[in-house]
């Protein structure tokens, strides 16, 4: 009876599995449609899921906003939303700077807000600034809303609903919809994206429904499923007299596989394929600054798995699905009843523990240990790291912390008190915050430090990453020689942290090093090896050169994935330069601002090849046109002023250097020459002044201290020379002249 049970099992599947071939036929992916007779549960989930309401073509039941003829104004610019016939339209300014009316193509997103999307030239579908807070009334939607608040939105900005920063072939698709091929044309500058779902369908995580289709028909033993990312749970149990439970069975990391490349802040590298592991697909952003901040926790948008692999869950083997439903997104318990999965409700989920009424919002473990962060104005992103609130770190750092966060007015003094009064078990201090932030700074004395956080075993795969790429700001041979020790790492992320450290050590050692790592089997690490590389062309041994070629194609492949981004031209263009193609460098920068005119990092390097190439005059072109979009940038101020000084219009040049010296993105190199350039001018009394904020802005940098001396021995000001001289006994015992002054201004 079994037997024929069975049998008859078989058959259906067998039969279902002929339905969706019949529905394949001709076409690798199959569609989601097809996969609900064998996954009816799956498929269920998924339809009342967020991801299969992300995009929808524009209707009435798939708009969520108001277009009774509602009238907006944002930015001084006036729109109007209007239905005819079921279509929907917005008539509002376009790149011309004209009034026009536009059809409304697909809505994008659900909740808590709708964006829309238009269709303009060349197949470019553009996502408007102005989008519908569909959170409920109470909870203040109901409403448009225009995305860029604090922006002074205008047709040149690159805000503006029309410009690469609002396109959503290249920004958006890759993430929302499944086997999207963008189809661009970086000559014609146009798409032809196409898509076999419109919204993140069961192939997009499982791979193509013809494979698993032909592997449930196959005869062949263990071909049952062929469905790629079906990774199993480590089991979790509670040992007698634990409160935390512990795992059982084998980690996966097939997780990161299946969910990461959409929830990362990260760059394509390869093809988009679900067999395929993470970093053979893209390259991870690591803990940089702007995006986390120096304690790890998440200052930009960076969607979730850097955060996730900083934290303890991760290393013991927590995975997405222990929290969420795989197909609905769902948590798969609601509240604390989540986290006392594994961290027993008795001792955590207590007043002793969390120091809030049972039952409170501050009693809610998420709120402590997921702070949440605010993007796109009403949506709530939480932290994945799971840390533990440091108010006295915030006072240090400025870090933020979930006390102050909901004791909004409080100081974090009060926050710290109150913890130190509370009988609770305090974790040792973590070091890598503070000595992080220092070499932010690029502070060389915390190379040790560094140093000891990587070679520590419990310290995250992705902090060792992110501090070996940071030593390439101070390079040493201390450096050099601990940052190849790791290049061996079974770790990907750390292997790439430590290649980047070495993208500035001595040629013919960087070669050793890395020659090696050409045949890396992750792409993500072999592209490191071709950007590291790639600036000593000329010296690759000629026995070898076939060897560089092959890398340095393979690494034009990857740009060649994202080549509608104008980071990915300029990247292309960066490369050129290194191989000594100056003219196809060109034309990449050129590419690059097709797509976006105002992209700085294009301009700043045109106008470098410009220079090199004897054309002064048209550098400056392109530094005046950077400098007119970015004032507020360092990197602008700083090239512009010595694009001055070679024209040795030295006056002029200052104001440019110094406004370099208090951007955001300064650097300890904009205030030496910032420092130099006064002195030239015959101010050197105002250069020693400014170099006594520089150097404790910028601790322990040789340049500023050194010129510091110089600049006191020449105004005759050495009577507290023995300062700076002390700071450079500590970073440069050795260095030709300190030693010596030291000695001479050390005698009574």
């Amino acid at each position: 009876m079994r037997n024929n049970s069975l049998f008859w099992k078989l058959t259906l599947l067998v039969l279902l599995a002929c339905t969706c071939l019949g529905s394949a036929f001709g076409n690798e992916f199959v569609g989601s449609n097809n996969c609900a007779a064998c996954h009816q549960q799956a498929y269920a989930d998924w339809q009342l899921s967020d991801h299969n309401k992300a995009m929808a073509v524009a209707s009435a039941k798939s708009v969520l906003g108001d277009f009774a003829n509602r009238r907006v104004k944002f930015h001084n610019i006036k729109s109007r939303f209007t239905e005819r016939n079921g279509k929907f339209y917005i008539e509002t300014i376009g790149a011309d700077k004209k009034q026009h009316e536009y059809l409304i193509s697909y809505t994008f997103g659900h909740y808590p807000l709708q964006q829309y999307l238009v269709e303009t030239d060349n197949g470019h579908l553009q996502a408007l600034n102005i989008a519908w807070d569909s959170r409920a009334k109470e909870a203040g939607g109901q409403r448009w809303m225009h995305l860029q608040t604090d922006e002074n939105v205008t047709a040149d900005s690159p805000f503006f609903w029309t410009r690469h920063l609002q396109n959503w072939n290249s920004r958006c698709a890759e993430c929302h919809s499944t086997n999207l091929q963008k189809n661009y044309d970086a000559e014609k500058h146009t798409f032809d994206t196409t898509w076999s779902d419109i919204n993140v369908a069961c192939e997009a995580c499982h791979g193509p429904g013809s494979q698993h289709i032909a592997a449930v028909q196959s005869s062949i033993p263990g071909r049952a499923s062929a469905l790629a990312n079906t990774p199993a749970k480590l089991r979790w149990h509670f040992e007698e007299g634990e409160s935390i439970a512990q795992p059982g069975g084998i980690k996966s990391g097939d997780y990161i596989d299946m969910c990461g490349g959409c929830h990362s802040r990260r760059a394509i590298i390869g093809d988009i394929d679900a067999h395929t592991s993470y970093d053979n697909q893209y390259q991870l952003a690591l803990l940089e600054e702007n995006l986390y901040y120096p304690d790890g926790q998440i200052q930009g948008e960076v969607y979730v798995l850097g955060s996730f692999l900083q934290s303890k869950m991760h290393a013991r083997g927590v995975t997405c699905m222990n929290c969420h439903q795989p197909h609905s997104g769902k948590l798969v318990l609601q509240g604390n009843s989540l986290c006392a999965q594994c961290h027993l409700a008795e001792k955590f989920d207590t007043e002793e523990h969390h120091f809030h009424p049972p039952g409170s919002t501050g009693a809610q473990c998420v709120e402590c240990h997921m702070p949440a962060s605010n993007y796109m104005l009403v949506d709530d992103r939480r932290d994945h790291r799971f840390g533990i609130p440091n108010p006295r770190l915030s006072q240090e750092l400025g870090t933020p912390n979930a006390c102050n966060s909901c004791h909004e007015g409080s100081t974090e003094a009060w926050a710290s008190d109150i913890l130190a009064r509370r009988p609770v078990e305090t974790p040792a201090a973590d070091p890598y915050p503070r000595v992080n932030a220092l070499a932010r700074l690029g502070d060389p004395t915390m190379t040790k430090a560094m140093l000891a956080l990587v070679a520590n075993k419990s310290t995250a795969n992705i902090v060792k990453a992110t501090l070996l790429e940071q030593l390439s700001a101070f390079p040493s041979r201390e450096s050099n020689r601990a940052a190849a020790g790791y290049l061996s790492h079974p770790d990907v992320l750390v292997r790439v942290g430590a290649i980047r450290s070495l993208r500035a050590a001595p040629p013919q050692f960087r070669w050793q090093l890395l020659a090696p790592l050409i045949t890396d089997p992750s792409r993500s690490v072999r592209t490191e090896v071709a950007i590291a590389l790639s600036t000593m062309s000329a010296e690759i041994p000629f026995t070898k050169i076939d060897l560089f070629t092959s890398l340095v194609s393979e690494y034009r492949e990857s740009l060649a994935k994202s080549i509608d981004m104008p980071s990915t031209q300029t990247a292309l263009g960066n490369l050129e330069m290194n191989l000594a193609n100056p003219t196809l460098a060109k034309e990449a920068f050129a590419k690059a601002l097709a797509i976006e005119p105002d992209y700085v990092p294009a301009l700043l390097n045109l106008a470098d090849l410009y220079r090199a190439s004897g054309n002064e005059d048209l550098g400056v072109q392109f530094l005046q046109r950077a400098l007119d979009f970015a004032p507020d940038s360092g990197a602008v101020n700083f090239s512009y002023g010595l694009s001055l000084v070679r024209q040795q219009k030295y006056q002029d040049a200052l104001p440019y250097l110094k406004a370099a010296t208090e951007q955001q993105d300064s650097q300890p190199r904009y205030a030496y020459v910032y420092a130099v350039a006064l002195d030239s001018t015959s101010q050197t009394a105002n250069a020693l002044s400014y170099l006594d904020q520089a150097t404790n802005q910028w601790p322990n940098q040789f340049d500023l201290l050194m010129t510091q001396v110089l600049y006191m021995e020449k105004l005759h000001k050495t009577e507290d020379i023995l300062v700076p001289l002390s700071r450079l006994s500590r970073i440069a015992p050795d260095a030709p002249g300190v030693r010596s002054r030291i000695a001479l201004y050390s005698q009574p």
